[in-house]
Protein backbone atom coordinates (compact mmCIF):
# COMPACT_ATOMS: atom_id res chain seq x y z
CA UNK A 1 0.00 0.00 0.00
CA UNK A 2 2.69 2.52 0.94
CA UNK A 3 4.61 1.85 -2.29
CA UNK A 4 1.43 2.38 -4.34
CA UNK A 5 0.69 5.61 -2.46
CA UNK A 6 4.23 6.82 -3.10
CA UNK A 7 4.03 6.02 -6.82
CA UNK A 8 0.71 7.75 -7.39
CA UNK A 9 1.88 10.81 -5.42
CA UNK A 10 4.96 10.98 -7.66
CA UNK A 11 2.78 10.67 -10.76
CA UNK A 12 1.22 14.05 -9.97
CA UNK A 13 4.53 15.89 -9.53
CA UNK A 14 3.89 17.60 -12.88
CA UNK A 15 0.32 18.69 -12.01
CA UNK A 16 -0.36 22.28 -10.96
CA UNK A 17 -1.36 23.12 -7.39
CA UNK A 18 -5.00 23.59 -8.36
CA UNK A 19 -5.33 19.84 -9.03
CA UNK A 20 -2.34 18.11 -7.41
CA UNK A 21 -3.37 15.57 -4.74
CA UNK A 22 -1.96 15.76 -1.21
CA UNK A 23 -2.48 13.30 1.62
CA UNK A 24 -2.35 15.36 4.79
CA UNK A 25 -3.18 15.54 8.46
CA UNK A 26 -5.24 18.16 10.27
CA UNK A 27 -3.59 19.88 13.24
CA UNK A 28 -0.64 17.61 12.59
CA UNK A 29 1.19 18.73 15.75
CA UNK A 30 -1.65 18.23 18.25
CA UNK A 31 -0.65 15.01 20.00
CA UNK A 32 1.16 13.98 23.14
CA UNK A 33 3.61 12.11 20.90
CA UNK A 34 4.65 15.44 19.36
CA UNK A 35 4.06 17.98 22.13
CA UNK A 36 4.18 15.97 25.35
CA UNK A 37 1.75 16.43 28.23
CA UNK A 38 0.51 19.88 27.27
CA UNK A 39 -2.93 21.32 27.96
CA UNK A 40 -4.13 21.32 24.34
CA UNK A 41 -2.73 17.86 23.54
CA UNK A 42 -5.11 16.35 26.10
CA UNK A 43 -7.80 16.91 23.44
CA UNK A 44 -5.68 15.71 20.54
CA UNK A 45 -6.19 15.52 16.80
CA UNK A 46 -3.34 13.07 16.26
CA UNK A 47 -1.67 10.02 17.78
CA UNK A 48 1.68 10.08 15.97
CA UNK A 49 4.57 12.54 15.93
CA UNK A 50 4.95 14.55 12.73
CA UNK A 51 7.99 12.65 11.46
CA UNK A 52 6.14 9.36 11.96
CA UNK A 53 3.29 10.78 9.87
CA UNK A 54 5.76 11.71 7.14
CA UNK A 55 7.18 8.17 7.20
CA UNK A 56 3.68 6.87 6.41
CA UNK A 57 3.35 9.05 3.30
CA UNK A 58 1.79 12.23 4.68
CA UNK A 59 2.86 15.16 2.50
CA UNK A 60 0.74 18.02 3.82
CA UNK A 61 1.23 19.18 7.41
CA UNK A 62 -0.69 21.82 9.36
CA UNK A 63 0.82 23.85 12.22
CA UNK A 64 -1.10 26.44 14.25
CA UNK A 65 1.40 29.17 15.17
CA UNK A 66 0.71 31.54 18.10
CA UNK A 67 2.66 34.50 19.49
CA UNK A 68 2.93 33.28 23.07
CA UNK A 69 5.21 33.17 26.09
CA UNK A 70 7.64 30.28 25.68
CA UNK A 71 9.83 28.94 28.47
CA UNK A 72 12.12 27.26 25.94
CA UNK A 73 12.57 30.51 23.99
CA UNK A 74 12.83 32.66 27.12
CA UNK A 75 10.02 35.06 26.22
CA UNK A 76 7.40 35.74 23.59
CA UNK A 77 7.98 33.56 20.54
CA UNK A 78 6.15 31.78 17.71
CA UNK A 79 4.77 28.67 19.43
CA UNK A 80 2.98 25.68 17.89
CA UNK A 81 -0.21 24.97 19.84
CA UNK A 82 -3.93 24.32 19.47
CA UNK A 83 -5.67 27.31 20.99
CA UNK A 84 -8.41 29.86 20.54
CA UNK A 85 -8.20 33.10 18.62
CA UNK A 86 -10.19 36.32 18.67
CA UNK A 87 -11.18 37.66 22.09
CA UNK A 88 -9.83 34.48 23.73
CA UNK A 89 -6.54 34.64 21.84
CA UNK A 90 -4.10 31.83 22.68
CA UNK A 91 -6.35 30.26 25.35
CA UNK A 92 -5.18 26.65 25.42
CA UNK A 93 -1.47 27.26 24.83
CA UNK A 94 0.72 26.14 27.73
CA UNK A 95 4.19 24.57 27.37
CA UNK A 96 4.11 23.54 23.68
CA UNK A 97 7.22 23.58 21.50
CA UNK A 98 8.44 26.74 19.80
CA UNK A 99 8.01 26.78 16.03
CA UNK A 100 11.77 26.50 15.59
CA UNK A 101 11.87 23.05 17.20
CA UNK A 102 9.06 21.64 15.07
CA UNK A 103 10.61 23.02 11.89
CA UNK A 104 13.96 21.47 12.88
CA UNK A 105 12.25 18.06 13.06
CA UNK A 106 10.64 18.51 9.65
CA UNK A 107 13.87 19.79 8.07
CA UNK A 108 15.82 16.87 9.52
CA UNK A 109 13.38 14.40 7.96
CA UNK A 110 13.48 16.10 4.56
CA UNK A 111 17.27 16.17 4.50
CA UNK A 112 17.61 12.41 4.87
CA UNK A 113 18.85 10.90 1.57
CA UNK A 114 15.77 8.68 1.27
CA UNK A 115 13.48 11.73 1.44
CA UNK A 116 15.21 14.14 -0.91
CA UNK A 117 12.46 13.76 -3.53
CA UNK A 118 9.64 14.51 -1.07
CA UNK A 119 7.81 17.84 -1.39
CA UNK A 120 5.87 19.08 1.61
CA UNK A 121 2.90 21.45 1.57
CA UNK A 122 3.09 23.18 4.94
CA UNK A 123 0.04 25.11 6.15
CA UNK A 124 0.87 27.63 8.89
CA UNK A 125 -2.36 28.82 10.50
CA UNK A 126 -1.22 32.19 11.78
CA UNK A 127 -2.19 33.71 15.12
CA UNK A 128 0.81 36.02 15.47
CA UNK A 129 -0.92 39.19 16.71
CA UNK A 130 1.36 41.93 15.38
CA UNK A 131 4.24 42.80 13.10
CA UNK A 132 6.80 41.69 15.67
CA UNK A 133 5.16 38.27 15.86
CA UNK A 134 4.99 37.91 12.09
CA UNK A 135 8.54 39.15 11.50
CA UNK A 136 9.92 36.85 14.18
CA UNK A 137 8.06 33.84 12.76
CA UNK A 138 9.29 34.66 9.25
CA UNK A 139 12.86 34.81 10.52
CA UNK A 140 12.44 31.44 12.24
CA UNK A 141 11.07 29.87 9.04
CA UNK A 142 13.92 31.26 6.93
CA UNK A 143 16.59 30.14 9.41
CA UNK A 144 15.26 26.64 10.10
CA UNK A 145 14.22 25.64 6.58
CA UNK A 146 16.89 27.55 4.67
CA UNK A 147 17.40 26.18 1.17
CA UNK A 148 14.53 23.72 1.59
CA UNK A 149 12.00 26.55 1.24
CA UNK A 150 10.43 27.47 -2.10
CA UNK A 151 10.04 31.22 -1.60
CA UNK A 152 7.67 33.65 -3.32
CA UNK A 153 9.07 36.31 -5.61
CA UNK A 154 9.72 39.64 -3.86
CA UNK A 155 7.13 42.38 -3.98
CA UNK A 156 4.48 41.77 -1.36
CA UNK A 157 2.07 38.97 -0.57
CA UNK A 158 1.89 36.51 -3.49
CA UNK A 159 -0.98 34.15 -4.19
CA UNK A 160 -0.06 30.46 -4.49
CA UNK A 161 0.44 29.93 -8.25
CA UNK A 162 -2.20 27.51 -9.49
CA UNK A 163 0.21 26.10 -12.08
CA UNK A 164 3.17 25.61 -9.72
CA UNK A 165 4.02 21.91 -9.51
CA UNK A 166 6.20 19.74 -7.32
CA UNK A 167 8.62 19.00 -10.16
CA UNK A 168 9.41 22.70 -10.45
CA UNK A 169 9.88 22.95 -6.68
CA UNK A 170 12.36 20.06 -6.74
CA UNK A 171 14.17 21.49 -9.76
CA UNK A 172 14.83 24.66 -7.74
CA UNK A 173 16.46 22.56 -5.00
CA UNK A 174 13.58 23.18 -2.57
CA UNK A 175 11.19 20.77 -0.86
CA UNK A 176 8.74 22.92 1.15
CA UNK A 177 5.92 25.18 -0.05
CA UNK A 178 4.28 27.17 2.77
CA UNK A 179 0.72 28.51 2.60
CA UNK A 180 -0.96 30.88 5.04
CA UNK A 181 -2.65 34.28 5.24
CA UNK A 182 -0.76 37.43 4.29
CA UNK A 183 -0.28 38.69 7.85
CA UNK A 184 1.32 42.08 8.40
CA UNK A 185 4.69 43.55 7.49
CA UNK A 186 7.05 42.44 4.74
CA UNK A 187 8.79 39.49 6.42
CA UNK A 188 5.91 37.01 6.46
CA UNK A 189 5.05 37.36 2.73
CA UNK A 190 8.69 36.57 1.93
CA UNK A 191 8.30 32.99 3.18
CA UNK A 192 4.61 32.11 2.61
CA UNK A 193 2.16 32.01 -0.28
CA UNK A 194 -1.34 33.35 0.26
CA UNK A 195 -3.84 30.58 -0.48
CA UNK A 196 -7.07 32.54 -0.18
CA UNK A 197 -8.15 31.16 -3.56
CA UNK A 198 -8.49 27.65 -2.14
CA UNK A 199 -11.76 26.34 -0.71
CA UNK A 200 -12.28 24.00 2.21
CA UNK A 201 -14.99 22.18 4.08
CA UNK A 202 -15.44 19.49 6.70
CA UNK A 203 -17.33 16.41 5.47
CA UNK A 204 -21.10 16.46 5.88
CA UNK A 205 -22.95 14.04 3.59
CA UNK A 206 -20.14 13.77 1.03
CA UNK A 207 -21.33 11.91 -2.07
CA UNK A 208 -19.38 9.73 -4.48
CA UNK A 209 -18.38 10.37 -8.10
CA UNK A 210 -19.91 11.64 -10.34
CA UNK A 211 -22.01 13.81 -8.00
CA UNK A 212 -19.18 14.73 -5.63
CA UNK A 213 -21.49 16.91 -3.55
CA UNK A 214 -22.81 18.71 -1.73
CA UNK A 215 -20.26 21.51 -1.26
CA UNK A 216 -18.57 22.21 -4.60
CA UNK A 217 -19.42 22.18 -8.28
CA UNK A 218 -17.19 20.45 -10.83
CA UNK A 219 -15.83 23.76 -12.10
CA UNK A 220 -14.54 24.48 -8.58
CA UNK A 221 -12.87 21.08 -8.29
CA UNK A 222 -11.18 21.72 -11.65
CA UNK A 223 -9.99 25.25 -10.98
CA UNK A 224 -9.31 25.56 -7.26
CA UNK A 225 -7.37 23.70 -4.61
CA UNK A 226 -10.12 21.92 -2.64
CA UNK A 227 -9.40 20.85 0.93
CA UNK A 228 -11.51 18.59 3.15
CA UNK A 229 -10.51 17.99 6.76
CA UNK A 230 -12.06 16.31 9.76
CA UNK A 231 -11.95 17.47 13.39
CA UNK A 232 -12.18 14.76 16.04
CA UNK A 233 -11.60 16.91 19.12
CA UNK A 234 -14.04 16.96 22.00
CA UNK A 235 -13.89 20.75 21.89
CA UNK A 236 -15.49 20.73 18.44
CA UNK A 237 -18.04 18.10 19.42
CA UNK A 238 -19.04 20.08 22.52
CA UNK A 239 -19.44 23.20 20.41
CA UNK A 240 -22.19 21.42 18.50
CA UNK A 241 -20.35 21.27 15.17
CA UNK A 242 -19.21 17.66 14.67
CA UNK A 243 -18.56 16.38 11.15
CA UNK A 244 -19.00 12.97 9.54
CA UNK A 245 -15.30 12.18 9.81
CA UNK A 246 -13.20 10.79 6.98
CA UNK A 247 -13.68 7.05 7.04
CA UNK A 248 -12.09 4.70 4.47
CA UNK A 249 -15.16 4.79 2.24
CA UNK A 250 -15.24 8.59 2.32
CA UNK A 251 -11.50 8.77 1.60
CA UNK A 252 -12.00 6.62 -1.52
CA UNK A 253 -14.87 8.80 -2.66
CA UNK A 254 -12.81 11.95 -2.18
CA UNK A 255 -9.97 10.50 -4.24
CA UNK A 256 -12.36 9.62 -7.07
CA UNK A 257 -13.88 13.10 -6.98
CA UNK A 258 -10.55 14.90 -7.17
CA UNK A 259 -10.38 16.38 -3.68
CA UNK A 260 -6.90 17.87 -3.68
CA UNK A 261 -6.06 17.90 0.01
CA UNK A 262 -7.45 15.34 2.46
CA UNK A 263 -6.71 16.25 6.10
CA UNK A 264 -6.95 13.23 8.40
CA UNK A 265 -7.28 13.14 12.17
CA UNK A 266 -6.02 10.34 14.45
CA UNK A 267 -3.69 8.78 11.87
CA UNK A 268 -2.33 5.37 12.90
CA UNK A 269 0.54 3.24 11.60
CA UNK A 270 -1.81 0.76 9.94
CA UNK A 271 -4.46 3.30 8.97
CA UNK A 272 -6.92 1.81 6.48
CA UNK A 273 -7.70 5.27 5.11
CA UNK A 274 -4.25 5.45 3.53
CA UNK A 275 -5.01 2.25 1.61
CA UNK A 276 -8.42 3.69 0.69
CA UNK A 277 -6.72 6.72 -0.88
CA UNK A 278 -4.87 4.44 -3.32
CA UNK A 279 -6.95 4.76 -6.49
CA UNK A 280 -4.33 3.32 -8.85
CA UNK A 281 -2.46 0.07 -8.23
CA UNK A 282 -4.33 -3.04 -7.10
CA UNK A 283 -3.21 -4.82 -3.96
CA UNK A 284 0.13 -6.56 -4.52
CA UNK A 285 0.88 -4.39 -7.55
CA UNK A 286 2.92 -3.31 -9.39
CA UNK A 287 4.14 -6.77 -10.30
CA UNK A 288 7.28 -7.76 -12.16
CA UNK A 289 6.11 -6.93 -15.69
CA UNK A 290 7.22 -3.59 -17.14
CA UNK A 291 3.99 -2.19 -18.61
CA UNK A 292 0.77 -1.04 -16.94
CA UNK A 293 -2.92 -1.41 -17.75
CA UNK A 294 -6.09 0.05 -16.33
CA UNK A 295 -9.09 -2.24 -16.06
CA UNK A 296 -12.62 -0.97 -16.27
CA UNK A 297 -14.43 -0.67 -12.96
CA UNK A 298 -16.50 -3.62 -11.88
CA UNK A 299 -18.17 -4.19 -8.55
CA UNK A 300 -15.58 -4.04 -5.77
CA UNK A 301 -12.76 -3.02 -8.13
CA UNK A 302 -11.52 0.34 -6.87
CA UNK A 303 -7.82 0.05 -7.75
CA UNK A 304 -7.71 -1.31 -11.30
CA UNK A 305 -4.06 -0.95 -12.35
CA UNK A 306 -1.93 -4.02 -12.98
CA UNK A 307 1.32 -4.80 -14.73
CA UNK A 308 1.29 -6.82 -17.93
CA UNK A 309 3.96 -8.03 -20.39
CA UNK A 310 4.47 -5.28 -22.95
CA UNK A 311 4.25 -7.39 -26.11
CA UNK A 312 0.50 -8.16 -26.05
CA UNK A 313 -1.80 -5.96 -28.15
CA UNK A 314 -4.30 -3.69 -26.40
CA UNK A 315 -6.01 -0.40 -27.12
CA UNK A 316 -4.09 2.56 -25.62
CA UNK A 317 -5.46 5.25 -23.29
CA UNK A 318 -5.23 8.70 -24.86
CA UNK A 319 -5.66 12.23 -23.50
CA UNK A 320 -6.55 15.32 -25.52
CA UNK A 321 -6.56 18.27 -23.17
CA UNK A 322 -8.96 17.27 -20.39
CA UNK A 323 -10.72 14.68 -22.57
CA UNK A 324 -9.88 10.96 -22.35
CA UNK A 325 -10.45 8.61 -25.27
CA UNK A 326 -9.48 5.05 -26.17
CA UNK A 327 -7.75 4.42 -29.50
CA UNK A 328 -9.60 2.11 -31.92
CA UNK A 329 -6.80 -0.29 -32.78
CA UNK A 330 -4.94 -2.77 -30.59
CA UNK A 331 -1.18 -2.23 -30.50
CA UNK A 332 1.81 -3.26 -28.45
CA UNK A 333 2.55 -0.88 -25.62
CA UNK A 334 5.51 0.75 -27.34
CA UNK A 335 3.19 1.73 -30.24
CA UNK A 336 0.78 3.53 -27.92
CA UNK A 337 1.99 6.98 -28.93
CA UNK A 338 1.33 6.29 -32.60
CA UNK A 339 -2.08 4.84 -31.79
CA UNK A 340 -3.11 7.99 -29.91
CA UNK A 341 -1.61 10.38 -32.44
CA UNK A 342 -4.34 9.41 -34.92
CA UNK A 343 -6.81 11.00 -32.49
CA UNK A 344 -4.62 14.10 -32.14
CA UNK A 345 -4.08 12.95 -28.57
CA UNK A 346 -1.23 11.80 -26.35
CA UNK A 347 -0.62 8.31 -24.98
CA UNK A 348 -1.29 9.02 -21.33
CA UNK A 349 -1.67 7.89 -17.73
CA UNK A 350 -4.08 9.43 -15.16
CA UNK A 351 -2.52 11.63 -12.50
CA UNK A 352 -5.47 11.67 -10.08
CA UNK A 353 -8.33 9.48 -9.01
CA UNK A 354 -10.70 11.78 -10.88
CA UNK A 355 -8.76 11.36 -14.13
CA UNK A 356 -8.89 7.59 -13.64
CA UNK A 357 -12.70 7.92 -13.47
CA UNK A 358 -12.73 9.87 -16.73
CA UNK A 359 -10.68 7.13 -18.38
CA UNK A 360 -13.09 4.49 -17.05
CA UNK A 361 -15.96 6.35 -18.70
CA UNK A 362 -14.03 6.47 -21.98
CA UNK A 363 -13.38 2.71 -21.71
CA UNK A 364 -17.09 2.08 -21.19
CA UNK A 365 -17.95 4.13 -24.29
CA UNK A 366 -15.34 2.21 -26.25
CA UNK A 367 -16.61 -1.15 -24.96
CA UNK A 368 -13.23 -2.32 -23.71
CA UNK A 369 -12.30 -3.78 -20.35
CA UNK A 370 -8.54 -3.13 -20.33
CA UNK A 371 -6.28 -0.49 -21.90
CA UNK A 372 -2.59 0.22 -22.06
CA UNK A 373 -1.47 3.14 -19.92
CA UNK A 374 1.31 5.49 -21.00
CA UNK A 375 3.34 4.31 -18.02
CA UNK A 376 6.30 1.95 -18.25
CA UNK A 377 9.06 0.70 -15.98
CA UNK A 378 12.51 1.71 -17.21
CA UNK A 379 15.53 -0.57 -17.25
CA UNK A 380 16.63 1.19 -14.07
CA UNK A 381 13.40 0.27 -12.30
CA UNK A 382 11.71 3.70 -12.26
CA UNK A 383 8.21 4.16 -13.66
CA UNK A 384 8.19 6.70 -16.51
CA UNK A 385 5.19 8.52 -17.99
CA UNK A 386 4.67 8.90 -21.74
CA UNK A 387 2.86 12.26 -21.40
CA UNK A 388 5.04 14.55 -19.29
CA UNK A 389 3.08 17.70 -18.45
CA UNK A 390 4.06 21.31 -17.75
Amino acid sequence: MQRALELQHGLADDVGMRNAPWVGTHNSFNSTAEMGQTLSAQDSNQELAITDQLDLGIRSVELDVHWFLSLQAGGLAPVVCHARSGSEAHAGCSIEKPLREVLDEIAGWLRKPANRRAVLLLYLEDHLDNQTGYDTAASVVAQRLGGLLYQPAPGGCRRLPSDLNRRRVLASGAQVVIVSDCGVGSGWPSVIFDWDAHKEERPHGFTDYPDCGPDFKRIEFDNRLIRYYEDSTQLTANAGSPDDGIKPRTASQMARCGVDLVGLDQLTRDDSRLAALVWSWAQGQPGSARCAVQQRATQGLETPWRTRPCRKRRRPACRRGDVWVVAKHRVRQRKGRAGCRKFHARFAVPRTGYEAQLLRRAMKRAGTMEVWLGYRRSSGGDWVVADARG
